[in-house]
């Protein structure tokens, strides 16, 4: 069996064939068209043909398409609701991409959620974690029972606009302040370690010597030689993360936590910290249980997720 699978990201979007082992057999991707959604969608369908022909898998023997979307999609895995980075809202994306795709079924769900999904699917994560990506901004999703978890606006798992300060809060991308993705997210480190570049002389010489760039990804490459004020902002980035997450591993009692996204490839830097939070403010009993771990399904693992997404709703 043959799936395709679509991940619009806010600045790239992913096209692939994938099988029901989870095989990558093909990809391609392009700058997402944040300007205009129709023609952003009506790109994807033409690169999902083109990546098919390009791993020689006629397009007829695609079983069906799943997607992943960067924002919140409604119940029925139809409509994308509201995207923050494109300011996309009330997007037909199934209705869109059904036109161009001779009408093969086709369901879409938010990026994180599908994530998830890969990772119970073809990674055989256990019937109880959270997932969590960290990369620009943060995203959550909930697996309980074997099953993602949607609310009853398929808004479950929004952690990343979790309210940790309140005194003074930093303004978030979403419009409000004090969220947890205004202080731990890949663009709050990377800003954090701009401004500590600037201030401290000898910050600012050592990433200049060692040619790193003013982010995250700079941020990160400083810590793991060891400077101690790079590795300090991971380090209270993983506190945040951690308080965030306690309460909820007090409530959901998961088995473990997955961490994905460009920040997770810093997760020893972070994860202790984390780990910390949640054992000193979670219930003694779920926190002893929780297992903090990168996922071990890469860059991939929103393109293979919206494969794992179709063949649930498919029921296959």
């Amino acid at each position: 069996m043959y799936i395709g699978a679509i991940d619009v990201g806010g600045t790239k979007t992913m096209a692939g064939v994938v099988d029901e082992r989870s095989r990558l057999l093909a990809k391609a991707q392009f700058p997402t068209l944040t300007a205009d959604p129709n023609a952003h969608f009506a790109r994807c369908a033409q690169l999902l043909r083109q990546v098919a022909d390009q791993c020689g898998v006629p397009f007829g023997q695609l079983a069906g398409v799943g997607v992943s979307l960067p924002g919140t999609v409604d119940a029925s895995h139809q409509v994308l609701t509201m995207a923050p980075g494109s300011g996309w809202r009330e997007i037909p994306a199934a209705q869109l991409l059904r036109e161009q795709l001779e009408g093969k079924p086709l369901w879409c769900d938010n990026d994180v959620n599908n994530c998830a999904r890969a990772e119970l699917r073809f990674a055989r994560g256990p019937a109880d974690f959270l997932w969590i990506t960290v990369s620009t901004g943060i995203g959550g999703a909930v697996v309980a029972g074997g099953r993602v978890v949607l609310g009853c606006g398929s808004l479950a798992g929004e952690l990343g606009h979790y309210k940790v300060e309140t005194q003074d809060p930093l303004p978030c991308p979403c419009g409000s302040a004090g969220c947890l993705e205004a202080y731990a997210s890949g663009a709050a480190i990377g800003r954090q370690f701009a401004r500590l570049a600037q201030e401290d002389p000898e910050t600012g010489r050592l990433a200049e010597e060692q040619g790193v760039p003013l982010d995250a990804a700079g941020c990160a490459a400083l810590a793991q030689l060891g400077h101690p004020a790079a590795l300090a902002l991971f380090q209270q980035a993983g506190r945040y993360l951690g308080r965030t997450l306690a309460p909820v591993v007090s409530v959901l009692n998961p088995a473990a936590i997955y961490f994905g996204g460009g920040v997770a490839r810093s997760f020893g830097l972070f994860a202790p910290a984390a780990q910390a939070a949640i054992r000193e403010r979670a219930a003694e009993s779920c926190a002893g249980l929780v297992e903090l771990r990168p996922t071990g399904l890469g860059y991939e693992a929103s393109l293979l997720g919206a494969a794992a997404l179709f063949l649930e709703q498919a029921a296959l």
